[in-house]
């Protein structure tokens, strides 16, 4: 009998709401629906995670926050039972999906076993640290620990072709290591048809507004301080429209102060809640500048809304240009904001059609073609 190839995934973050946890447990589900020998472990005591037999959760050694990410627990995991638990799986190659400390054991227990190893780029976390602490040499210094780590990578893998240049050329990874795995999610689980209206009074919002969505962490990094700015100076005449953040973070704080200007704070939203919110929104922003891909855009564009993001990044290429389904903005740049929001607010008429080729192109984007190339690479490598 042939011995099936087998596949462990080890990341930080896999029960977390964010978009890497959320791909993760997405590709875990194709891989058992489509019988593969696949597994994810991750060392966690959280549960905001799927119940799937091929995810495997450690009882974390030590947990502590994160800086300037509360939300995501730092966690030393219990090593012997790590390696136990992969070694057991008798893995043909360990892919290390995040370069934390759960991720850097993977890598050293794949060392050990002599086993390839594989990585996703999923975050740029020189950029992150330096817009939370405006250090160059913080930034410098974790740009080095990325290089050395994906340098020691049989393959990497990008989430969007956008930072490319960054692993080939910077890094200086050979391009015939680097996969862009197709942008992807459940797209069965984000639709137009969830729009529902009256979903707006648990919030004490009118449902008639017009409603203008952001999904992520309200912090620093996803540039939050230039939404709320120019949300404010368009404030005046815009008083039937909504500015409504869904997540957590230290904006949060604030509320308070911001709901004068038609701004809402929602915190942290269950998926099921989540998508009739996408749904009975009209309009999606997103100002990060140093995303990978952007996953809440794709759940955004699933769900008919378009879209407007920054310049800088990766959500920039889940905005077609044969198919226009929204703006690519040039990075803070308030008046090229306020006036692309002003104008698919007030024209009824463009606002529906990229709706529509919003829902049409999110039909190319889902998780199984994602998946595909992701185990395809694997197994070819192997």
């Amino acid at each position: 009998m042939i011995q099936k190839k087998s596949i462990v995934l080890i990341s930080d973050t896999v029960c977390d709401a964010n978009g890497v946890s959320r791909f993760i447990q997405d590709i875990a589900r194709v891989a058992k629906q489509e019988n593969k020998n696949f597994t994810v472990i991750t060392s966690t005591s959280k549960t905001y995670c799927d119940t799937l037999e091929n995810i495997k959760r450690l009882k974390p050694f030590i947990r502590f926050k994160m800086p300037f990410y509360p939300e995501l627990d730092l966690v030393i995991p219990p090593f012997l039972k790590l390696y136990k638990e992969v070694k057991a799986k008798r893995p043909d190659g360990i892919h290390i999906s995040t370069p934390g400390l759960v991720g850097f054991m993977g890598y050293l227990i794949a060392k050990r076993l002599k086993v390839p190893v594989y990585g996703t780029y999923h975050t740029d976390f020189a950029s992150y640290l330096y817009s939370n602490t405006n250090s160059k040499i913080i930034q410098t210094i974790t740009r080095f620990f990325e290089n050395r780590f994906y340098r020691g990578c049989k393959g990497v893998f990008l989430r969007s072709d956008t930072y490319r240049g960054l692993i080939e050329d910077e890094f200086k990874i050979d391009s015939k290591k680097v996969f862009t795995i197709p942008a992807g999610i459940n797209i069965s689980h984000f639709s137009p048809t969830y729009r529902d209206l009256t979903c707006w009074e648990a919030f004490n919002l009118p449902n008639e507004a017009l409603k203008v969505l952001y999904v992520g962490r309200v912090t620093t990094e996803k540039n939050i301080a230039f939404l709320l700015d120019l949300w404010q100076k368009n404030h005046n005449q815009n008083n039937n429209r909504w500015l409504i953040l869904v997540g957590s973070g230290s904006f949060e704080k604030h509320a308070k102060t911001y709901e004068s200007y038609n701004i809402k704070f929602l915190g942290h939203q269950d998926k099921e809640q989540l998508k009739t919110l996408y749904a009975s929104s009209d309009l999606f922003i997103f100002p990060s500048n140093s995303d990978t891909l952007g996953q809440v855009v794709i759940e955004a564009i699933a769900s008919g809304l378009p879209a407007l993001v920054s310049d800088q990044g990766g959500p920039q290429t889940l905005i077609s240009k044969e198919l226009p389904n929204g703006y690519v903005l040039e990075k803070n740049s308030e008046e090229r904001w306020i006036n692309a929001i002003n104008e698919l607010s007030n024209d009824h008429e463009k606002r529906k059609r990229f709706s529509q080729n919003a829902y049409a192109l999110s039909k190319t984007l889902s998780i199984e073609k994602s998946f595909e190339l992701f185990w395809e690479k694997h197994s070819s490598k192997l």
